[in-house]
């Protein structure tokens, strides 16, 4: 365990560190998160098209399949944009921007589960999907506070070790992303047609 206590300080001392950033980042999410279930509630059933690539209907296990690479590339894709608004701190609110965005489609795509399956829908997003998706959503809101930190450092410091460093964090956030991408998707795949044969 004490091997870990690095990594433990270095990740409290950036929280530390960008505090009022990190503040920014929860407030901003949770606002977007709340504005996206007012909006799903309010559109009801009308044309929900994409709900997070899961359907609770015949030939589930392969769109749940093929929605796992997409959410892989898609955290992937994002945690580059991340990277590179992090290089500069005036594009900061760019970052903020892309995970509140990231966080509306959560609270939106949530609600429309439970709206159009019902309890079996309130099953899967309540004890599967949003949990396994604010999990990733807290990593990439890491993964962006700790780039800003090791961008402030190369700035004061320099070095290659800085350098490498970020090479690191982002690999590491990476495999944890993935990581729980491939639980959700087995948990999905298990247990979606038991909870529609329970019904």
């Amino acid at each position: 365990m004490r091997q870990f206590s690095p990594v433990k300080d270095f990740i409290f001392e950036s929280l530390r560190l960008h505090k009022l950033k990190s503040l920014f980042v929860l407030a901003f999410c949770l606002l977007l998160f709340l504005t996206g279930v007012i909006v799903a509630c309010k559109t009801g059933t009308n044309n929900p098209d994409n709900i997070f690539g899961y359907a609770l209907k015949e030939g589930s296990f392969q769109i749940i399949t093929s929605s796992f690479f997409t959410r892989v590339l898609s955290s992937l894709l994002i945690m580059l944009l991340l990277f590179v608004f992090s290089l500069n701190k005036f594009l900061f609110p760019l970052g903020l921007i892309l995970l509140a965005y990231r966080s509306y489609l959560l609270g939106l795509n949530i609600c429309f589960m439970i709206l159009l399956f019902g309890f079996s829908g309130a099953i899967l997003s309540v004890f599967i999907i949003l949990p396994c998706h604010l999990v990733c959503l807290a990593l990439l809101s890491l993964f962006y506070i700790l780039a800003l930190r090791t961008r402030q450092d190369y700035c004061n410091f320099g070095g290659y070790r800085f350098a490498k460093q970020r090479l690191c964090i982002g690999l590491g956030f990476f495999i944890a992303i993935f990581v729980v991408s491939v639980v959700e998707s087995i948990l999905l795949a298990i247990l979606s047609v038991n909870v529609i044969l329970v019904i």
